[in-house]
């Protein structure tokens, strides 16, 4: 891994020096950054008519696009949602006007964080569930948790770059007993206990560290990148944030409308991905091919369709039949053995749609889900098989115009038709390790055959300063795990300005859980939290350097 950040940097320093026009422009804009919420908070309030909060992601393009659709649309309004407005577009305006330009090459920021988890924890969503979630795969374990860091991006022309990379430490997890594995493997129809890796991790990673190219109104990049699609704050039911990355290749061309009777359609979103999945062994080296089209048919509606799936790997050779099977074929051969070299591979459907509630409540309350479908075309199809995640936003309480209030569910079991365990939804019969890279589940870490409820509220002292409070409870079914499961936490978390470019985040979590299979009948809690420093120098660092 550090032969993979240096080869980044490489690639970094050679794009800075090409002597073109500087345009770093289509980098991504990292999923944790403060951007996405207030960018979302104008969409909420009427300011954004073609935001696609399907698709994520978004460049740096991208949300200057949306900036100055939202700037536009703010002149010509004076009421309540304005005014809560203006500090936004203020804040953003700092990152994105036209004083922001980039130079070829801008370190984003430099961080370091430290944290404690002590007491009995989870680190296996697959089966039992998450402590810390949605954290890009990081590794966690009881004791001391440690991560530093750095991004950086850089363009030249058409030509553009992005890495991530951090020192990351952690203590290494229980070996779980004889028994537990041997249940675990059965459950999960293997021959053998479940690989589990227990030793501590110290290493350098690459958490992001992509190169792509700009080719008229298509974005091209590879690498070690990001996939979000849904409309979830926390985690989407297909791709997230709580699995480190995958290694891709992305398409994304731009937002557009079609002509004619289709401009019905409004703004229309698409992407394009195909990538490898490392941490599987049962069938081992799998790919994965994702496509999301997403439609903003009016201002207030937004509709989007995925479809993905898992291919190749041991004893499934790459070859152009086999891609035509995985695109075109309705069926599965009934094979009781994973080493099938005609099935198709394990393909999966979702659907999602994001809502501005009409009439006097428009400005204040969204209402969302996303849903996902394995074994048929589309959630659509068979609604009551399917996994479904919704929520509802109120972005500004009346009266406490800094206070927002969010409530999602996730539910990976049927609705209504008969449960099926853990062997339905984030698993296969040929990829026993179902949805996951390097043991994280790719989409919400609610698991298998689970149900999650969340709540969280946030108190903004600006755009990028905050506080939350969240409480969140998950139920794992007694048709997956004998005797089911029950997880619950409670976490306080704040973001503040410390200095002219220094922000301090902390967070502190309580949790309590009982999972017969793992604990016995007695219940387990623990403390975590984590304080992280994170310097953002900008332009400031490249001007020390000269």
């Amino acid at each position: 891994m550090p032969g993979r950040c240096l080869f980044a940097l490489l690639l970094l320093f050679l794009a800075w020096r090409v002597p073109v026009r500087a345009d770093a422009g289509d980098v991504m804009v990292p999923m944790d950054s403060w951007i996405y919420p207030a960018l979302d908070q104008l969409s909420a309030m009427g300011f954004l008519r073609s935001q696609v909060a399907g698709i994520r992601p978004w460049t740096r393009r991208e949300c200057a696009r949306q900036l100055q659709e939202a700037e536009a649309r703010f002149a010509q309004r004076e009421d309540t949602a304005a005014a809560a407005a203006a500090p936004i577009l203020k804040a953003l305006r700092r990152e994105f006007g036209p004083d922001a330009e980039d130079p070829a090459l801008v370190v984003e920021s430099m961080y370091t964080r430290a944290g404690v988890i002590a007491g009995d924890y989870l680190n296996d969503s697959y089966h039992f569930g998450q402590t810390w979630r949605n954290d890009m795969g990081r590794p966690f374990g009881r004791g001391f948790n440690a991560i530093s860091g750095f991004t950086a991006r850089a363009g030249r022309g058409r030509f553009f770059g992005y890495v991530r990379g951090e020192f990351q430490r952690a203590p290494g997890l229980e070996p779980y007993s004889a028994d537990i594995s041997n249940a675990l493997a059965w459950i999960d129809r293997i021959p053998e206990p479940p690989a589990r890796d227990t030793a501590a991790v110290d290493r350098m990673r690459a958490v992001e560290a992509y190169v792509g190219v700009r080719l008229r109104g298509v974005r091209i990049a590879a690498g070690k990148q990001t996939l979000f699609w849904g409309p979830a704050e926390q985690a989407p039911l297909s791709f997230s944030t709580n699995a480190e990355p995958t290694y891709n290749l992305k398409i994304t061309p731009d937002g557009y409308r079609f002509r004619g009777w289709l401009r019905r359609l409004g703004t229309v979103r698409t992407e394009f991905a195909v990538g490898s999945l490392g941490g599987h062994r049962y069938t081992s080296g799998p790919w994965f091919n994702a496509q999301k089209v997403s439609f903003k048919l009016t201002e207030d509606l937004e509709m989007g369709f995925t479809r993905w799936s898992l291919l190749f790997g041991e004893s499934h050779p790459i070859t152009a039949r086999a891609v035509y099977r995985n695109f075109f074929s309705f069926t599965s051969p009934d094979s009781p053995t994973r080493f099938d070299r005609n099935d198709p591979g394990d393909r999966k459907g979702g659907f999602d749609f994001r809502l501005r509630l009409p009439g006097p409540l428009r400005d204040w309350l969204t209402l969302y889900s996303d849903s996902y479908a394995d074994d048929d075309p589309s959630p659509l199809a068979a609604p009551r098989r399917a996994a479904i995640s919704p929520g509802i936003w109120l972005n500004r309480v009346p009266w406490i115009p800094k206070l927002d209030l969010r409530v999602e569910a996730a539910s990976t079991q049927p609705l209504g038709a008969t449960d099926l365990g853990g062997l339905f939804n984030y698993y296969n019969a040929q990829y026993r390790s179902g949805n996951t890279n390097y043991g994280y589940l790719l989409g919400n870490p609610v698991g298998r055959d689970g149900r999650a409820l969340e709540a969280r509220a946030t108190y903004k002292l600006s755009p990028r300063d905050r506080v939350e409070a969240s409480y969140r409870q998950q139920t794992i079914s007694s048709v997956f795990l004998p005797g089911g499961g029950r997880q619950v936490s409670g976490a306080l978390a704040a973001t503040l300005q410390v200095g002219e470019s220094m922000w301090a985040s902390t967070h502190v979590q309580y949790e309590q859980f009982r999972i017969p299979l793992l604990t016995g009948g007695s219940y387990r809690n623990n403390w975590s939290g984590w304080v992280q420093l994170t310097w953002q120098p900008g332009r400031q660092f490249l001007r020390a350097l000269k």
